[in-house]
């Protein structure tokens, strides 16, 4: 028999459930990976962001309905940020964002593994008002580490293959841009 330590509203706990239920909350999960795997691909910075809101709107949702209220919050705050950091890229935003999301984090703390979803919700906000390109590819990459393991304790199907992807996806990304930036000829003076 597998043990697997799931994080739970409230504590940690066992679950010996090897099956996990497939439900509205799962539906969710799944949908906000259709959505990570049109987000991710993007090369354009600002099409990113507006599939991004699609993505925490539906990502909300999912973990709510999961009873994960730190993810939740991360999740809700993430999409705030990102409508706005559509328009505005102010440093000082994104550093207004970042302690919203470690207050929220402290708030709701209830396991080791719910830091693991303000840590992702950090990297996120960090890329998306401080970087560009590929940098930007690489701050979520870091953030999708720690939201997976996050989405394994909790069970979250959806959520976790969302990260694997994003991961996958945003190292193609990577891989797409750097080309296209070694193509461009350099004019110097």
């Amino acid at each position: 028999m597998f043990l697997i330590y799931t994080a739970a509203p409230s504590e940690l706990t066992v679950n010996t459930n090897m099956m996990l239920d497939f439900n509205i909350a799962q539906a969710f999960g799944i949908l906000s990976f259709m959505i990570g795997a049109c987000a991710f691909l993007q090369k354009n910075d600002q099409h990113l962001k507006v599939y991004l809101c699609f993505l925490f709107g539906c990502q909300t949702t999912h973990f709510y309905l999961l009873g994960a209220y730190t993810a939740v919050a991360a999740n809700a705050l993430s999409l705030i940020r990102t409508i706005i950091s559509v328009r505005y890229s102010k440093a000082w935003l994104g550093i207004v964002f970042i302690c919203a999301n470690v207050f929220w984090g402290v708030l709701l703390y209830t396991t080791p593994i719910s830091l693991l979803a303000i840590a992702g919700a950090c990297f996120g906000t960090y890329a998306v008002f401080f970087l560009q390109g590929i940098p930007m590819r690489i701050a979520f990459i870091l953030g999708a580490v720690s939201w997976l393991t996050h989405n394994l304790f909790v069970q979250s199907v959806g959520a976790t293959l969302l990260e694997i992807m994003v991961i996958i996806t945003n190292l193609i990304t990577i891989y797409r841009l750097y080309n296209d930036n070694k193509s461009v000829p350099v004019i110097t003076q």
